[in-house]
């Protein structure tokens, strides 16, 4: 997929003459994030073969991302426009993904055998079957597949402006998103996404009492589920927020809640991608740090909170770059 941001901060959409057009999505962000911290990684899509598509691998491979899975096939690269927010204005995101080559997929594109002899996780986003049917159904055939000792990470990332072949058909987004995360052993998202992806009411007044009730339907109600991580975010404005995290850890017989740093967040240049960067930081975090889920909830609130602080989708972070900051005694630390 491609972004297209007016070039000159600030303007809108409808202003703008110029434009800057460059690679985006969330699972290549998850994925580019992960390959900047050492783990191995590989990316799944189907391209249609044209200038743009040469323009988004040679963007993936910058990355050391394996794309020997990637398809060609279809017509068009699917666009986002990016309408970045300054002051009282919050950033907007408008789509133009129907009839995409991505749309369009099918589970015979790939060979799914070769994919998962040499994988560990799969990871997907709420996003993916919102765009089409197509996806859905392809989605859904490659979790009933997938072996039982390859590990599943959704991050729920419901976006109201797509699902329209859902709501055409008068299907349930939460009923559908349950069904998603039926074997997933992470589910990842943010304040609301609980409540719009999968229905899960948790009250107007969010607390970590909230969070952990909704923690506790989502172990409840999935019985693969080993972890529940929640970004949260206080808006001061588009250019300042409070960032911080919550991961709910299915330990024995219990399920063990780690707040994160707490972490003031002034200037932002671009929050577009920093969920992305939590999921990835996370997802490291349990690959890579095991039990020590402090370390994990900490290290995946730093990581995205230096997301906010670059242009684009995809962190620019390595590990060390992470632990540097969170060491760092400029680092706004709310206590």
């Amino acid at each position: 997929m491609l972004r297209i941001t007016p070039s000159i901060y600030g303007e809108k959409v409808v202003q703008a003459s110029t434009f800057t057009i460059e690679p985006g999505g969330s699972e290549s962000n998850v994925a580019i994030a992960l390959s900047l911290m050492g783990n191995r990684c590989g990316f799944i899509t189907r391209l249609p073969g044209d200038v743009l598509s040469e323009k988004i691998i040679r963007y993936l491979k910058s990355y050391s991302l394996d794309i020997s899975h990637i398809t060609i096939g279809g017509r068009r690269v699917g666009l986002y426009w990016a309408e970045i927010g300054t002051g009282p204005r919050a950033s907007q995101v408008f789509y133009d993904r129907a009839g995409s080559s991505f749309s369009e997929i099918s589970y015979s594109d790939f060979d799914w055998n070769k994919i998962f002899t040499d994988t560990d996780w799969f990871h997907t986003s709420g996003i993916s079957p919102a765009v089409s049917e197509n996806v859905y159904i392809t989605l859904k055939k490659i979790f009933t597949d997938i072996s039982q000792n390859l590990r599943i990470s959704i991050d729920l990332n419901y976006r109201s402006k797509l699902w329209e072949w859902a709501k055409k058909k008068q299907l349930s987004v939460h009923k559908i998103m349950w069904e998603m995360c039926s074997n997933a052993c992470l589910i990842i998202g943010n304040e609301t996404d609980f409540n719009d992806a999968l229905g899960i009411q948790y009250g107007d007044i969010r607390t970590q009492d909230n969070y952990e009730e909704v923690a506790s339907q989502c172990f409840k109600n999935l019985p693969h589920l080993e972890y529940v991580a929640i970004s949260l975010r206080e808006s001061v404005s588009a250019g300042e927020n409070v960032w911080s995290g919550l991961l709910f850890a299915k330990e024995s017989n219990s399920i063990v809640a780690y707040k994160g740093l707490k972490i003031r967040i002034t200037n932002i240049i671009d929050r577009i991608g920093t969920g992305d960067s939590f999921a990835a930081g996370i997802i490291h975090g349990i690959i890579n740090y095991k039990e020590d889920y402090q370390r994990t909830i900490n290290f995946a609130v730093g990581l995205s909170a230096l997301n906010h602080t670059v242009r684009g989708d995809a962190s620019q972070f390595g590990i060390s770059d992470v632990e540097d900051f969170l060491k760092s005694p400029e680092v706004r630390i709310i206590r």
